[in-house]
């Protein structure tokens, strides 16, 4: 049945059965045999790698052609606030949606005898690029700057307020502190970073971003700074709620507040994305734009856009799995090829440029971000609707088409 769906021979019936079979996690293994056995009749001499066999089910491209339908859904007020937006980024409906289409383009990943290959692009110039890492810089309140990462012997004055533990990528406040002052943690382009503060709760920082923090809360509210993008959990402490403070420094006065009592959160910042994204995985949260308020349930999205005139809070139901897939270790694509690569380039440290109409390219899958940047654009050259060329740190993306 999975061979006569790939080849386009299933009927109506079949093809039903497929999807439901496709939906239940009981036959993942399963369907990566499925896979591997369509791409080579010769299952005794190439298997195909643990590691490319899983990204494989979690990194089939589907170019997306019909962005208007979403572009009207999301437009339009009048559908509940549950079902606006709401987006599905199961690894299983992206395999359902591309054993048709996407199967055969599979051949371009080599069976291989034991070890994973690499796989270069054909327009490869100059040297490949790895992943980020665990690296940061940590501004102390007394003004030392601690390098962390990368190989530092990373060491803190005994009264500077946090611990280093570098074998988990993570500084820890010492919460016999009593001194208060504020550091500063900041990761840089390719890097990551995680501090637990001062009450327990734990931010984890994605690349280019910094949160700003007390080495002790008093009072009786929690408060921290932050940008760029960075996942929060919160201890709960009903006498003293925590709250996340943003800038945009695009509009005077255009501070946003995001309070909590105990949850777990995702908040995106950058300055070159076009808004300021609060996402809600559990518990409750109060975003503050201005004077308007508004409370998050669990897999809401808020959005307040860069640089606006007025203070609007746009609330849809988004995928959080897909939304915090990074702090995870995976990319999670779902949108058009420009702010896909916003996240690569912030995660390889490397300059964009593009050549020719690539607006409407847009796409959905995943990838670990694990892999060199050459795999990864592979895996989106795979579509056959861009390519690239990397030139000794910089991407260009051109238009198949």
């Amino acid at each position: 049945m999975f061979k006569l769906y790939y080849q386009k021979k299933a009927s109506d019936s079949e093809r039903v059965e497929l999807m439901n079979f496709l939906e239940n996690d009981h036959y993942q293994e399963q369907i990566k045999d499925l896979i591997s056995n369509l791409i080579t009749d010769d299952s005794k001499d190439n298997t195909l790698a643990q590691e490319v066999s899983n990204d494989i089910l979690t990194s089939i491209f589907q170019t997306t052609r019909n962005e208007e339908v979403d572009n009207n859904v999301a437009e339009s007020s009048d559908q509940p606030r549950s079902e606006r937006y709401h987006v599905v980024n199961n690894w299983r409906y992206w395999l359902a949606a591309a054993v048709i289409s996407g199967i055969a383009v599979l051949g371009g990943y080599s069976l291989i005898p034991s070890h994973p290959q690499t796989l270069p692009l054909q327009n490869f110039v100059g040297k490949d690029l790895p992943p980020g890492n665990d690296r940061a810089q940590l501004a102390l309140w007394d003004g030392t700057i601690v390098e962390l990462g990368n190989g530092v012997d990373s060491k803190v004055p005994q009264n500077s307020g946090v611990k280093i533990n570098i074998s988990e990528g993570e500084i820890i406040s010492d919460k016999k502190s009593y001194s208060v002052g504020y550091n500063t943690l900041s990761t840089p382009l390719g890097g990551q970073y995680k501090v637990i503060l001062p009450d327990g709760s734990k931010a984890w920082l994605n690349a280019g971003s910094s949160i700003r923090f007390p080495t002790a809360f008093t009072g009786d509210k929690r408060t921290v700074a932050m940008s760029g993008e960075v996942y929060f959990e919160i201890q709960r402490n009903k006498q003293m709620p925590f709250t996340v403070q943003l800038s945009d420094k695009k509009v005077d006065g255009g501070n946003m507040e995001v309070t909590v009592l105990g949850t777990h959160f995702n908040i995106s910042s950058y300055a070159d994305e076009p808004s300021i994204k609060t996402t809600l995985v559990e518990g409750a949260v109060e975003i503050k734009q201005g004077n308007v308020k508004k409370v998050l349930l669990p897999g809401e999205q808020a959005r307040v856009s860069h640089g606006a005139n007025k203070s609007a809070i746009l609330i849809k139901t988004v995928d959080t799995q897909g939304v915090v897939a990074w702090k995870e270790g995976r990319f999670e694509f779902n949108g058009n090829v420009q702010e896909i690569m916003r996240q690569i380039a912030r995660w390889y440290n490397v300059q964009v440029r593009y050549e020719g109409n690539t607006d409407k390219k847009a796409f959905t899958g995943a990838i670990s971000r694990k892999n060199n940047i050459s795999d990864v654009l592979k895996m989106l050259e795979l579509t056959g609707e861009v390519q690239f060329v990397i030139d000794n740190g910089t991407i260009v993306v051109k238009p198949v088409h």
